[in-house]
């Protein structure tokens, strides 16, 4: 459904033309005077308008530039008396899309409705294809070969053929939410329509059913015209609400009206407008924690979980660490023109042993920090942070502690060679003759070990 708009002073002519694109399913607004309709086009934005030339007060030339300068993606169709292929020519000219020779058929409305219509959409496809050209995500881009992220992988391309339901991510911060739900949208039929990001802990309280639904001109002091909201704008795409847990109660409400029914009011408005739209939500929240304690509606956390999606944190994909890692040394490497950067070995069980609780969007701003900041080609364990090296050092304290996932033997072997050592320089006050006697080796014995195993020179 769009909405048309007419302008002629023939009454009789626009209540008929307005009967019968009405029939076609479509709104439309109908005008016999020009400067009701200028006023109309400055709150409003119809897809398609239908204009005489010949108008009181005010020429159809003028309103037409005028429809050109106020309108972003309004098709201006003229109506014109027969004969009069002057000024047809001069409106095709000023930017009309078609014309109408009076009198017609109603029966060419249909068609030519649907012409322009097809027409005005490809046009903003086109557009919205430059706009996402630099964002597109696809599965591929999460990178990973972990038994976590392939079962993620497979889960995702179930979703491709699915036509319309609920979608549910679940995960901590930085694990990616963001990108599998780009590469759902995009793996989908609707992969040529809208994905439009909703962040529903960035926009405060007072503004997100306004933001989220739009307003009609004057449903509050300052709204002098018409505004589209963002479920709107998803209509046919992708609306994704990122954060969803954060939302406050009486949104969730509206919330839940619009999902189980795919229709919204705008702020001020009285019509019910219907939208088509897969839904996607994130959140890092424990939502069942939140449900208990009332701040999360029961109703709501159904219609969204659908089909729940888990994303891993990155210390359960073993070494997909190291090879995200890597991935992030060559593409910032480029991007600051430094030569070919890796990981030593004695910095690599620190990478793996590391908690990381801001995942992979915290290993990516450490590696553009190792690299914006580097003076060698390899990063050792004298080049992580604090928090790194005391996390190494617990683990070593500790053989009880469990292995990081995936290693292999040798890696254990040295992982357990470091655990004995790093024990026994505690014991003996880092002083390594007494640590050495407590191992029962020699002083050069441990001293070899240690700068096999931490790749010293």
């Amino acid at each position: 459904m769009v909405e048309v708009a007419i302008l002629d002073d023939e009454k009789i002519l626009v209540d008929s033309l307005k009967l019968e694109i009405s029939a076609m399913g479509h709104r439309v607004a109908a005008f016999y005077e020009p400067r009701s309709f200028i006023d109309y086009i400055q709150t409003a934005e119809p897809d398609l308008v239908f204009l005489d030339l010949q108008l009181p007060d005010i020429h159809g030339m003028e309103v037409l530039y005028t429809i050109k300068n106020t309108l972003k993606s309004a098709l201006t169709i003229i109506m014109t008396a027969h004969g009069d292929m002057e000024s047809a020519i001069q409106a095709l000219k000023g930017g009309a899309y078609d014309y109408l020779n009076k009198p017609f058929e109603l029966d060419e409305i249909s068609i030519l409705i649907q012409r322009a219509l097809n027409e005005n959409k490809l046009v903003r496809e086109v557009e919205h294809h430059r706009r996402r050209a630099a964002s597109n995500s696809r599965l591929d881009d999460f990178i990973g070969a972990s038994q976590s992220v392939e079962k993620l992988r497979q889960m995702v391309a179930k979703l491709a053929d699915v036509e319309k339901t609920t979608i549910l991510l679940r995960g901590e911060s930085g694990t990616g939410k963001n990108l599998i739900a780009k590469a759902i949208h995009n793996l989908s039929a609707r992969a040529n329509q809208q994905f439009i990001v909703v962040n529903c802990a960035a926009i405060p309280e007072n503004l997100l059913e306004s933001e989220l639904f739009g307003y009609e001109k004057g449903a509050f002091t300052d709204a002098n015209k018409r505004k589209i909201g963002l479920v709107e704008l998803a209509d046919g795409g992708t609306l994704f609400l990122d954060e969803v847990g954060d939302l406050p109660l009486p949104m969730q409400v509206k919330l839940l009206r619009f999902i189980e029914s795919q229709s919204f009011r705008r702020v001020g408005g009285t019509m019910e407008v219907n939208v088509d739209t897969l839904i996607i939500s994130a959140t890092n929240l424990n939502l069942e924690e939140a449900i208990k304690n009332k701040a999360f509606r029961q109703d709501l956390y159904y219609r969204l979980n659908v089909v729940p999606i888990r994303i891993p944190p990155l210390r359960e994909r073993g070494r997909d660490v190291l090879v995200l890692a890597g991935h992030y040394l060559d593409r910032f490497a480029h991007k600051f023109r430094k030569p070919a950067i890796t990981i030593g070995d004695d910095a690599r069980e620190a990478f793996l042993f590391y908690h990381w609780p801001g995942n992979v969007r915290e290993l990516r701003n450490l590696i553009e920090r190792f690299v914006v900041l580097a003076t060698d080609h390899v990063i050792t364990y004298d080049d992580l942070p604090t928090v790194m090296k005391e996390c190494l050092l617990r683990k070593g304290s500790d053989d009880n502690q469990a292995q990081p996932a995936e290693l292999g033997f040798e890696e254990k072997l040295a992982v357990y060679e470091r655990r004995l050592i790093a024990e026994a320089l505690q014991k003996a006050g880092g002083v390594k003759t007494e640590a050495a006697a407590l191992l029962g080796i020699s002083r050069f014995s441990l001293l070899r070990k240690i700068k096999r195993l931490y790749n010293l020179k």
